[in-house]
């Protein structure tokens, strides 16, 4: 870890104590998501007055053009399949978080359908989420006919919590899950089958340890040279506390960046000069007098200027001229397996000279950091 030290006086005491006393509430755009999983267990049940089974439900725990899948025989009446339950997702969401929203995903299809006159369909019967093991909340089916092809449509977002309350317990419970069953509709010829390639759930939650960006105006930005310029505000500091500006390739896993840092009476600011190429995410870590630790919520960050290559000569016989180089940055020359067969010295200006002479002729690959450039020696 590397704290990046502030030296502003009382004032982030106060800020924390405040910060503790902000009003979250926990709309999506605050809360962290998990997923989204899939389940690890998958059964067929059957229920007063359901009709048609569901054979192979193993066939719902992974997206792979595998169903299970429930045929219809031919009625004059509408006839509903068996539940479709799946559970054990392996969440952990942590014990003091509060829930925001639980986000059900079914990959779905139904054969032998004709929708155009409406002569045989197959629509929702119920969708339900399972709590502790029995079904539980509103039924969350939707109104349109499932399509012939498969097809991912999502529940939970009108209805986030399913009509129910939860605790972290709830949802990381082995018994927690999603229950489906559908509705058929036969015609003359036409006996649909009923297709679910598989099912998933993510949970949005909302942990007491993170604060929204906007409270600290934590903000990420695009600075000359093709740098990251992180900063925050704040009414004014204290010695006390230190702050830690993260970074991460996925927004799961960070790291903590060394640097100094340039503040004024309300403002801190920090210059990442090596950003990493294309997407990652930035968040500041806040540390007070005893040791408690709070984050803010994550900020994308895009490089989209990354400075090329330019190798010339090219071909080349001997000397060969990179330029575009960062200082301290090392040039490697590597074949076209992947072989690393030269490198060099670290650059100290954006333009360094390298004698490969003795190189046999062919294809290379000359590379500096994450940017590569294939060059010819004769």
């Amino acid at each position: 870890m590397y704290p990046v030290p502030d030296n502003c006086g009382k004032g982030a005491a106060m800020l924390l104590l405040s910060l503790s006393l902000v009003s979250l509430q926990p709309g999506r755009a605050q809360c962290i998501a998990v997923g989204p999983k899939s389940p690890a267990t998958s059964a067929n049940v059957s229920y007063s007055g359901s009709d048609y089974a569901f054979h192979n439900p193993s066939n719902a725990l992974v997206n792979d053009n595998n169903f299970a899948y429930a045929a219809s025989l031919a009625s004059i009446f509408n006839k509903t399949t068996d539940y479709l339950q799946v559970k054990d997702f392996g969440f952990n969401i942590p014990t003091a978080a509060t829930i925001c929203n639980i986000e059900a995903k079914v990959v779905k299809s139904a054969t032998d359908i004709d929708l155009l006159i409406i002569s045989a369909w197959v629509k929702d019967y119920d969708v339900r989420i399972i709590k502790n093991n029995v079904l539980a909340g509103n039924n969350q089916k939707n109104s349109a006919a499932w399509n012939d092809a498969p097809t991912a449509v999502t529940y939970g977002g009108s209805d986030p919590l399913w009509g129910t309350t939860w605790s972290p317990a709830e949802v990381n419970n082995s018994n927690f899950g999603l229950s489906i069953a559908a509705e058929v509709k036969t015609g003359i010829g036409l006996l649909p089958v009923i297709n679910i390639d598989n099912i998933s759930l993510t949970v949005y939650y909302l942990d007491p340890s993170v604060l929204p960006a906007q409270v600290v105006q934590f903000n990420v930005a695009h600075g000359s040279n093709n740098t990251a310029l992180v900063s925050w505000k704040q009414s004014s500091g204290d010695a006390a506390t230190s702050f830690i500006v993260e970074r991460s390739v996925n927004g799961s896993t960070w790291e903590s960046l060394p640097g100094n840092v340039q503040k004024n009476n309300t403002a801190s600011l920090f210059k990442d000069n090596r950003p990493l190429p294309g997407k990652s995410y930035y968040r500041l870590k806040m540390i007070n007098a005893v040791g408690n630790a709070h984050y803010t919520t994550t900020l994308p960050f895009e490089l989209t200027d990354v400075t090329s290559l330019t190798c010339y000569p090219n071909p080349f016989t001997s000397v060969i001229q990179v330029k575009g180089l960062e200082a301290g940055e090392q040039v490697a020359v590597s074949n076209l397996l992947g072989q690393r067969i030269f490198l060099s010295t670290p650059a100290a200006t954006n333009t360094l000279s390298i004698n490969i002479n003795d190189l046999q002729p062919g294809m290379y690959v000359i590379s500096a950091g994450n940017r590569k450039m294939k060059v010819e020696k004769r």
